[in-house]
């Protein structure tokens, strides 16, 4: 004997169950994106605090020497304004792109904008221009 009803029986209280209680695995996965996006997001902008914090500390403590008005000064990175005359050292951070006045055996590390690990030799005559990098 075949019995039909045992599995209609028993399916529809399956079914029941599960349609009243699915919206719970439909809520419970929109609560965890949910959390996930909140908590990155969190993450995300303290970091981003701490890097523009950083930053800003670091422009102002960055002092560069520079001839302005006649008289040999030390001034903030920042504060450096087009028609400075800066005196650049072994091992200074040029801050800003510039023109080579005078020099002697003056090598830049250009490798940040151009990819080559070589330093690149600078003179009045053949290569004037100065780009952001480390004097060697």
């Amino acid at each position: 004997m075949i019995c039909t009803d045992c599995g209609k029986a028993a399916g529809g209280v399956e079914d029941e169950t599960e349609s009243e209680a699915g919206w719970i695995e439909g809520a419970a996965i929109l609560l965890s994106v949910v959390c996930v996006v909140l908590v990155t997001a969190f993450n995300d902008w303290s970091k981003e605090k701490q890097f523009r914090g950083l930053q800003n500390r670091i422009e102002q403590e960055q002092k560069f020497t520079v001839v302005r008005g006649g008289q040999v000064i030390q001034i903030p990175v920042a504060e450096i304004v087009v028609g400075d005359i800066a005196q650049v050292k072994y091992g200074d951070l040029l801050p800003a792109d510039g023109v080579l006045i005078q020099g002697n055996d003056l090598k830049i590390d250009e490798s940040s904008l151009t990819g080559e690990s070589d330093h690149v030799k600078k003179t009045q005559d053949k290569d004037p221009m100065l780009l952001s990098g480390n004097p060697q």
